[in-house]
């Protein structure tokens, strides 16, 4: 090998020892401990975690087996502000169906005691065929109120047992199975309230079951919800709300 060879060799290997030193020694500065903690990478939230939700469901067919699944527990209204509520009469076992004290809120919390099924006392004209249906009523007191109520959530004919327990209730605090919604949120679906930025899951939690809408477009329509009484009427775009406004919808 003559000189010239071996000095260009030579050459390129100090300059292949230098590059690699260096990458090191910037490897190993990128990676020192400057004693100032990574910046935490702040959460967002996302509509679509929702989906990933799935709430317990129940499975009654008859009064007995209805009584096994919520009797003794707690549960959360999930249909709100439409489920009528009675009071409920220890002495005879009975709602007073003469008693209609309002409808349910959204999430109000339900401590179930019993199940019953009754009859609702119907008025049959002459020549009408009357089918003997009756109301499976949960039994149960209620956060802030005093007193035992009931409120259907079921019908009875002969053997025939319908729920609407799935439709009607959460077996499991919302608060818990939507736990990755914002705290601003939840403050203002507590206090049944809806606000701009809501999309169309949290606002039905707010202000209840919805009375019409524009269309059939989730989380793309106008809405307008019963509130009890109180309508409220919501502009939703791409699933959030951009107009919150009293009233029913134009």
């Amino acid at each position: 090998m003559d000189a010239d060879l071996k000095k260009t060799l030579r050459n390129n290997l100090i300059i292949a020892v230098v590059i690699a030193s260096v990458a090191i020694g910037y490897m190993a500065y990128k990676r020192r401990d400057t004693g100032v903690p990574p910046k935490k990478v702040q959460e967002t939230y996302s509509a679509n975690m929702d989906d990933y939700v799935t709430p317990k469901k129940i499975f009654p067919y008859n009064v007995e087996s209805a009584k096994k699944e919520i009797a003794g527990k707690t549960i959360w209204v999930k249909a709100g502000n439409i489920i009528p509520y009675y009071a409920y009469e220890a002495t005879s076992h009975s709602a007073n169906f003469k008693k209609k004290l309002g409808v349910l809120p959204p999430l109000a919390k339900l401590q179930i005691k019993d199940v019953i099924v009754q009859k609702e006392p119907v008025t049959v004209k002459e020549g009408q065929v009357s089918v003997v249906q009756k109301d499976i009523m949960a039994v149960f007191e209620i956060d802030g109120k005093t007193g035992t109520f009931a409120a259907p959530f079921g019908t009875n004919s002969g053997d025939d047992y319908n729920f609407t327990a799935n439709d009607s209730f959460f077996f499991e605090d919302p608060h818990v199975l939507y736990k990755h919604w914002p705290a601003d949120v939840w403050s203002s679906v507590d206090q049944h309230q809806a606000k701009v930025g809501m999309n169309e899951l949290q606002a039905s939690f707010a202000l209840g079951a919805s009375l019409n809408s524009d269309g059939t477009e989730y989380g793309n329509r106008t809405v307008e919800y019963t509130n009890a009484g109180n309508p409220v009427t919501v502009v939703f775009e791409k699933n959030k709300a951009t107009s919150v406004t009293p009233g029913k919808a134009p």
